[in-house]
C-alpha cells in the first residue's frame, strides 16, 4: 500500500468513520448525510452502497485530494499527482453548515485574511521567513507540516487573492488524531497540531523564552511576543503578545531591569486556557440542528465565568470585564495625555523621531512607551491579566511623574 503511513493514521479518525457515525442513528442511507459521510457519493465512480463501494465509505483521500486514478495508473508521472492544498474552502465542502457553521465563523475573521501589508511583502518575495510563519499558512504548511526549508521569496509573483491565510488545516491535522485536545467530548479528538493545553508557564523577561512558542498552547504558536524591547525605537511590541500578557511576563534587553514584576493572571485557573472564553459551543438537543462551535473566537458567553466559582453571576461579570476595559483604557488615554506630542516620542513606525531623533528620548520615556503598547498590543484591555495591566500603568505613571509629566 503506497502512503500507509498516512492511512494508518487516518483509519483512526472520524473522516474514516463518517459512515459509521451515520449507521449507529440510523441514516446510512439518507443521500443528503451521504454526500458529506462518503467519499463521491452522487458523483460517477463514487460511493454507491457498503456492499459494491465500500472501499469508498467515509471522508477518504479523494475527497479532499480529487480523483487520483490516472496517479495510481501512473506514479512516476509527477504530473498526475493530486494536489496538496490546505485552503480551507476544500473543509467548507461538509464543515458548513448543516450542523456546524465552522467555516462561516472562521471566514469572518482575521485568521481568513493574509493581513494586506504582509500579503504584498510575500508576492514581493519577502517576509516569508519572518513574518510569513504566522500570516501564512502556506509558509506554516512548509516549514512546520512538511519540515522543509522556506526561503524569503516562496511565495514570490503568487496572486494574493490565491494566498492562503490561517486555514483549518494550519491548526488541524485532517489525516490524524493527535491526542492534544483537553477532555474532548467522549469520542472527539479535534486533530490538533499543538496542545490545547500546556502546563501554565513560568514567567520569563529573556527574549530567547518570551518570543518561544514550544512553551505556549496551539493559540501561542502565533500569539507571542517577537522579542521588542524597551530599547527599540522603531517599533512597539508587536500585536501578538497575548499569551506573554496572559503569563505576566515582558521581554527585557539583556542588562536591563524589571519595569513591573512578573504577575500571573487570575484567569490561569481557567481549564482550557485560551479555549475556554474564546471557543464556548452551543450545541443542540436535536443531532440535525446547528452546533455553534465558535471558530469566530469572540467571547459570547459569560455562564462558565459563574460556574467556575469567580463571579457571582454571569452578568456580574459581563459588568466587570466592562469595568475593567473602561478602567484600563482611561489609564491608556491618561498615559498618552501626558507623555504629550505624539512627534517627540513614539516610534519612528508610528510617526515618532528618526533613527537620530529616537537617540534623544530618554530612556524613561521610552520605558513608559513600551509599558502603554505592551498593554494596548495585548487588544483584551487588560481582561487575560487584570492586576497585571493595573500594575503596568500604576508604573508608567510613577515613571512619567519622575520625569515631571
Amino acid at each position: 500500500m503506497c502512503h500507509k503511513n498516512v492511512h494508518d493514521d487516518w483509519e483512526a479518525t472520524l473522516h474514516a468513520k463518517a459512515l459509521d457515525n451515520l449507521e449507529a442513528i440510523d441514516q446510512g442511507s439518507n443521500p443528503a448525510c451521504l454526500l458529506c459521510h462518503t467519499t463521491g457519493f452522487g458523483q460517477e465512480g463514487g460511493f454507491v452502497s457498503r456492499n459494491t463501494t465500500n472501499a469508498l465509505a467515509g471522508v477518504g483521500c479523494e475527497t479532499c485530494h480529487g480523483p487520483s486514478r490516472d496517479h495510481v495508473e501512473n506514479v512516476a508521472d509527477a504530473a498526475l499527482r493530486p494536489p496538496v492544498n490546505i485552503s480551507s474552502d476544500i473543509c467548507s465542502q461538509c464543515h458548513n453548515p448543516f450542523h456546524h457553521a465552522l467555516f462561516g465563523e472562521w471566514q469572518a475573521t482575521l485568521h481568513a485574511v493574509v493581513t494586506e501589508h504582509v500579503a504584498e511583502e510575500l508576492v514581493a518575495g519577502e517576509a516569508a521567513t519572518s513574518c510569513g510563519t504566522c500570516h501564512s499558512g502556506d509558509v506554516r504548511q512548509r516549514r512546520f507540516v512538511q519540515n522543509e526549508a522556506v526561503p524569503d521569496n516562496m511565495l514570490e509573483g503568487r496572486d494574493i487573492a490565491q494566498l492562503n491565510a490561517i486555514e483549518c488545516a494550519t491548526c488541524h491535522d485532517p489525516h490524524a488524531r493527535t491526542n492534544r485536545a483537553f477532555l474532548p467530548p467522549e469520542g472527539h479528538d479535534f486533530q490538533l497540531r499543538y496542545a490545547e493545553v500546556v502546563p501554565f508557564p513560568t514567567a520569563s523577561n529573556v527574549v530567547s523564552e518570551t518570543t518561544d512558542p514550544a512553551r505556549f498552547n496551539l493559540c501561542g504558536q502565533c500569539h507571542h511576543d517577537r522579542g521588542t524591547t524597551w530599547v527599540s525605537g522603531s517599533r512597539p511590541s508587536h500585536h501578538s503578545i497575548q499569551s506573554n500578557f496572559y503569563v505576566g511576563e515582558m521581554p527585557l534587553p539583556p542588562d536591563g531591569s524589571v519595569l513591573v514584576p512578573n504577575q500571573r493572571t487570575v484567569h490561569a485557573f481557567a481549564p482550557k486556557q485560551c479555549v475556554t472564553c474564546h471557543m464556548q459551543r452551543e450545541v443542540e438537543e436535536d443531532v440535525v440542528s446547528a452546533i455553534h462551535a465558535n471558530h469566530g473566537f469572540a467571547v459570547q458567553d459569560f455562564t462558565g465565568c459563574s460556574s467556575i466559582g469567580c463571579h457571582p453571576t454571569p452578568e456580574g461579570a459581563q459588568a466587570d470585564m466592562a469595568a475593567l476595559q473602561a478602567e484600563v483604557q482611561a489609564g491608556l488615554d491618561a498615559i498618552a495625555a501626558r507623555l504629550g506630542d505624539p512627534a517627540t516620542w513614539e516610534y519612528t513606525s508610528a510617526g515618532g523621531p528618526d533613527a537620530a531623533g529616537q537617540a534623544a528620548i530618554p530612556d524613561v520615556v521610552k520605558q513608559v512607551r513600551f509599558m502603554y503598547y505592551w498593554v494596548l498590543n495585548d487588544g483584551s484591555l487588560g481582561v487575560h491579566n487584570p492586576e497585571y495591566a493595573r500594575s503596568i500603568l500604576t508604573q508608567a505613571g510613577i515613571l512619567l511623574t519622575s520625569t515631571g509629566k
